[in-house]
């Protein structure tokens, strides 16, 4: 069986790129976030927001990225929760994916909301890599 190819730098950085977004859009609404496609072809970058119930919104932005032609890069984001350590936070994750590897990464930044007439957003640790997986396209 082959080694699976490390994410590469582009790939990371459009992953990075995604989360950091994702959060921005979180503290800026004060959550959640809506569901976005980021798609890179040819040295150009473009971002899709999928409003509407969540869910919904993921598999939107999903299909959007598998709709795509001839693309290098893309990186699908989205509002959820994530487990650590037994504590259950809101988090954004990303999951990103590239033409030359069979793998997509996914990545999560935890944040609480705090404040109680205006919401405040506050990111909890590091983002961290959570799984790798199929393909996005």
């Amino acid at each position: 069986m082959g080694t699976v190819a490390a994410p590469s730098e582009s790939l990371m950085g459009l992953a990075f790129f995604a989360l950091d977004h994702a959060i921005d859009s979180v503290v800026a609404s004060g959550g959640p976030l809506v569901p976005f496609a980021v798609i890179e072809s040819g040295g150009s970058r473009s971002l899709s927001r999928f409003a509407g119930e969540l869910e919904a919104g993921q598999a939107e932005a999903r299909e959007a990225v598998k709709a795509a032609e001839e693309t290098d890069r893309a990186a699908v984001a989205w509002d959820g929760y994530l487990t650590h350590e037994g504590q259950r936070t809101d988090a954004v994750f990303v999951e990103a994916s590239e033409a030359a590897n069979p793998e997509s990464v996914v990545l999560a930044q935890r944040y609480l909301s705090t404040g109680r007439l205006q919401k405040k957003i506050e990111t909890v640790g590091n983002p961290a890599l959570v799984k790798r997986g199929a393909p996005l396209y």
